[in-house]
C-alpha cells in the first residue's frame, strides 16, 4: 500500500478536489486528501497526504505558508479574485514603490481577518460559498491570523506584485483587499502561487500533467515518507514566531 506525502504543481483552472481525483486514479488509493485548499484560479504547490498518512492531516494544515500574488488596483470582485464579477471600482492614486513598501510593511504581524464570502469556511454547517452563491448573506466571523512578512516585488500603474509568508488560514485574497483599502482604492488578485508549504518547495512538486501521464510505479516512486520530525514541525515553527 503507498503512503507518504505527494508534492504537486497545481495548474491553474482546476481544484483542489480534481488534483486529488488524479492521484486517486493514479496510485489507486482512495484515501488521499490535501493540506490546504487552492483556490481554482491559484497555482502552486498543493501537498497531497497518501493512505494511512492522512491522519496526520491536521498537523500538516498547521504549516505556514509563502505565496507570490498579484493585486489589480481599481477593481473589486465578489469573489475577491478575477473570477468573480465587479462589484465596485475606485480612482488609483498615483503610488511610488516606498509607499507601497510601507502599507505592506503595516499589516505584518496579527490581524484579525475576515473569511472571503466565497470561502470553504463553515457558516451554519455549510461553506460560506454555499450561501454566497444563493446571495444569501451570512456573518463570516473574524479569525486571528499572522503575517510574517511582506514584500513588494514589482509595482505598475495599477498592478502590485508581492510575496508574503503568513500563518495557515490566511487568506491572500483578503490580505489584497485590504492592502489595496489602504492604498486608498479597491482591488482583487489577478494571479496567486504558492510558493511554499512549511519546509516544502514549489520546486519540488511535479506538474499535475506528469502524474496524470506517468506511470503508476513512477508517481509511487515520488511518495514521501512521513516522519515524526515532519509531522513535529508546525508546532515548533509556531512557538518560535509566537504564535
Amino acid at each position: 500500500m503507498v503512503e507518504g506525502l505527494l508534492l504537486v504543481n497545481k495548474p491553474p483552472g482546476v481544484t483542489s478536489h480534481d488534483v486529488v481525483q488524479v492521484a486517486r486514479r493514479k496510485l489507486g488509493v482512495r484515501r488521499i486528501g490535501h493540506t490546504g485548499t487552492l483556490d481554482p484560479m491559484a497555482q502552486g504547490l498543493l501537498v497531497l497526504l497518501v493512505g494511512r498518512a492522512t491522519q496526520h492531516q491536521r498537523a500538516f494544515q498547521a504549516h505556514e505558508k509563502t505565496y507570490e500574488a498579484v493585486l489589480r488596483l481599481g477593481t473589486q470582485t465578489d469573489t475577491g479574485d478575477a473570477l468573480g464579477q465587479p462589484v465596485r471600482t475606485a480612482a488609483v492614486p498615483t503610488l511610488s514603490r516606498d509607499r507601497i513598501a510601507e502599507i505592506l510593511a503595516s499589516l505584518k504581524g496579527p490581524l484579525d481577518q475576515t473569511p472571503p464570502a466565497y470561502s470553504a469556511v463553515k457558516v451554519r454547517g455549510r461553506p460560506a460559498y454555499w450561501w454566497a452563491r444563493r446571495r444569501q448573506p451570512v456573518l463570516i466571523a473574524a479569525r486571528r491570523v499572522h503575517v510574517f512578512d511582506l514584500t513588494v516585488l514589482d509595482c505598475a500603474r495599477e498592478t502590485v506584485t508581492f510575496r508574503v509568508h503568513c500563518s495557515p488560514g490566511t487568506y491572500v485574497r483578503a490580505l489584497a483587499e485590504s492592502i489595496a483599502e489602504r492604498l486608498g482604492t479597491v482591488g482583487h488578485l489577478t494571479g496567486l502561487v504558492r510558493l511554499r508549504v512549511g519546509r516544502f518547495r514549489l520546486e519540488e512538486a511535479r506538474p499535475l500533467a506528469w502524474i496524470a501521464q506517468a506511470s503508476a510505479e513512477a508517481v509511487a516512486r515520488e511518495v514521501r515518507p512521513v516522519t515524526s520530525a515532519l509531522v513535529a514541525e508546525p508546532a515548533v515553527r509556531a512557538v518560535s514566531h509566537g504564535i
